[in-house]
């Protein structure tokens, strides 16, 4: 059917792509990589491994050609051959049933790839390893030269195999460093915290939600290097007024998109940026942000079961998530428990529908608290009994909680109750600043901020954070969303006592080596600051 020289080129073509399947698989699960490109090796793979069972289905079916009619025993060299060959089968469907169906089993998938490809190596040598030896012999090519050939292939192949990832932005990101900031071989010792991303946006669509939010999709400049994750937030530099003023939104589109991302705004009638952003910001706006940011991420290597408990607006890096795992096919359990005041206020109303279908493993309830005579869903506020109906086995999942504080404080309280785990619970606050101290207690004097390496000082006053006492007096700390929660005004506590609003923004390093964030922290009594 075949002649030996085409057959021995299939045969090396078949044991090319299982190497190169196991290979991008263990690209595809390095952390560095970013979003978008972990997507294509995943693609790419699923591509090669239609190209490998075509491939050992013609040669099956040109190994049982060569067999029959024999009636005599076969020699060893084909018993052999045709063992092989019949061990790939089982591999290759138990590969194939899980990668369909429990995607999230990486580990089982790359042992069974690493199998598939010894395998496959030992079936094709068995034949191609005779060809090979009867033609080099009759070319007069010296044993040593394909002996040192094939070595050189085989160090090469392992070398790209098994090499280490380099340390990306994205890597660096997730460490608390950005590049440009620290050397690489310092990257992972935390001892700084990060500098966030400046990027310039366009305004390019805007989307009503509700009555009372909007969806705003800003253009990406090309060659950005943007690798946000999803559920992170960045921070936007508005000009409302005449007057510069930051503040922070999630990101709510998938981080696979690379030349756009959203937001989604909730007007607040207090709120002058969330006004500006429904009623009269305009297309074609340019705005500069900073980010991404944010420990607030799924991370689907690790969390392979999730409840989403999200209030309001609280939605937003929710969808961010829904819609990475829903472009990806993952098979991670979803469970979004949705608190709203009445039906009109589901942002995302239509897309959580088709959610529901798409995603295999989704289940999505709505909450209202005042019901319209029409609603059938559930009614009422969080409580234990709503949880215990909801989720299974809570002490298995990672939750991941936003909205109103009060409703994160009554959530996490419950899920302690039931047993699960304060590194279970993650927590994203939305709103601004708390409100100052009445004008009684503006110049209130509690102690004195002396800042180490400057060798400067100012007075302390319960008015103003850190971050505001040292920009009152000179002292520049670089500072982001002023909120507690993009990690940018860490700095770190050389002596005295302060209190924090939120520590989200800092990582489990920076807090063991004494670092603070400056927007939210007040200080009690006298202060050093490492500045």
């Amino acid at each position: 059917m075949f002649s030996p020289i085409a057959s021995v080129s299939i045969g090396i073509l078949f044991v090319a792509i299982a190497g190169t399947n196991v290979w991008m698989m263990l690209r595809a699960s390095w952390t560095s990589q970013s979003p978008g490109r972990r997507a294509t090796l995943r693609r790419l793979h699923r591509m090669g491994g239609y190209l490998f069972l075509a491939l050992f289905s013609v040669m099956f079916v040109y190994m049982n050609f060569r067999v029959l009619g024999t009636k005599r025993g076969l020699p060893i060299a084909i018993t052999l051959h045709s063992t092989l060959a019949f061990l790939l089968v089982p591999l290759l469907l138990a590969k194939v049933l899980i990668a369909r169906h429990y995607k999230h089993y990486s580990g089982t998938l790359l042992a069974l790839g690493l199998a598939i490809f010894v395998v496959s190596f030992l079936l094709v040598s068995i034949t191609a390893f005779p060809v090979l030896w009867s033609a080099l012999t009759i070319a007069n090519v010296p044993p040593a030269f394909w002996i040192t050939f094939i070595s050189m292939v085989l160090l090469i192949f392992g070398a790209l195999l098994f090499r280490r990832p380099a340390v990306t932005s994205t890597a660096l990101a997730d460490k608390g460093v950005s590049p440009g900031s620290q050397s690489i071989q310092n990257a992972g010792t935390a001892s700084q915290p990060a500098a966030r991303k400046s990027l310039i946006l366009l305004l390019s669509r805007i989307q009503e939600q509700t009555h009372d939010s909007k969806t705003l999709r800003f253009l990406l400049p090309s060659g950005n290097g943007f690798y946000p994750r999803p559920g992170q937030f960045l921070t936007f530099n508005w000009m409302v007024g005449g007057q510069l003023i930051p503040r922070s939104y999630s990101i709510c589109s998938s981080p696979l998109q690379k030349g756009y991302l959203e937001i989604t705004v909730k007007r607040a009638e207090a709120g002058c940026v969330s006004r500006f952003l429904n009623q009269d910001v305009q297309l074609g706006l340019a705005v500069e942000a900073h980010g991404p940011s944010g420990r607030f991420c799924f991370d689907e290597l690790q969390h392979k079961k999730i409840v989403l408990i999200a209030g309001g607006s609280g939605i937003t890096p929710m969808m961010s998530m829904l819609r990475y795992i829903d472009d990806l096919g993952l098979a991670t359990e979803v469970t979004l428990l949705y608190f709203v005041r009445t039906p009109r206020d589901i942002i995302f109303a239509n897309e959580l529908a088709q959610l529901r279908v798409s995603i295999r493993n989704f289940h999505y309830v709505v909450i209202t608290s005042r019901p319209d005579p029409g609603w059938a869903g559930p009614t009422g506020h969080l409580s234990r009994e709503l949880l215990e109906a909801q989720i299974s086995s809570p002490q298995s999942s990672t939750f991941f909680l936003c909205g109103p504080k009060g409703l994160m404080e009554t959530a996490r309280n419950i899920l302690h109750l039931m047993g699960v785990q304060d590194a279970q619970i993650l927590r994203e606050s939305f709103g601004g600043k708390a409100p100052a101290p009445g004008p009684a207690e503006a110049h209130r004097t509690t102690g004195t901020l002396e800042f180490a390496r400057s060798r400067r000082s100012c007075p302390i006053s319960d008015s103003r954070t850190l971050l505001e006492t040292a920009e009152s007096g000179g002292v520049s700390i670089p500072s982001s969303c002023r909120q507690g929660q993009c990690g940018t005004c860490a700095v770190r506590l050389l002596r005295g006592e302060i209190q924090m609003e939120s520590e989200d923004g800092l990582s489990p390093e920076l807090k063991a080596q004494g670092y603070i964030l400056a927007c939210v922290a007040r200080g009690e009594g006298d202060v050093v600051l490492d500045l």
